[in-house]
């Protein structure tokens, strides 16, 4: 998240066209990552949602500033890790499902036998 909020102004002549490919996929297991983690703090955290809210929200917010900060004080850094966060966030989704695999695959086999026992 730092790496994605320290996205630097465009440079003259660069294109900032919308993500496709594999940019896209990325883009999308960026966002499927705090939803994973997310489930998997609810569902083994007792139901403690204000919790889990408060903390995923803090993380996120600080993730954002610190970017922030880094493409205002130090551009060169931002341009490398905006470059990084592609790169990075492939395996940190397969580590978001590697620990929430268990729980969230639990939850929705619940839900789906539930569904079928009626």
């Amino acid at each position: 998240m730092v790496c994605e909020s320290a996205k630097p102004k465009p440079e003259d002549g660069e294109d900032r066209g919308g993500p496709r490919g594999f940019a896209l996929l990325v883009t999308i297991l960026s966002l499927l990552t705090p939803l994973l983690l997310f489930l998997h703090a609810f569902l083994s955290g007792s139901g403690a949602l204000i919790a889990v809210v408060v903390a995923i929200f803090g993380a996120v917010l600080t993730a954002t500033i610190v970017g922030w900060i880094i493409r205002a004080a130090i551009p060169g850094v931002a341009r490398t890790l905006n470059r990084a966060a592609p790169i990075l966030a492939v395996p940190v989704f397969l580590l978001a499902l590697y620990v929430s695999w268990e729980t969230v695959f639990g939850f929705i086999n619940g839900i789906v036998t539930a569904g079928a026992g009626g």
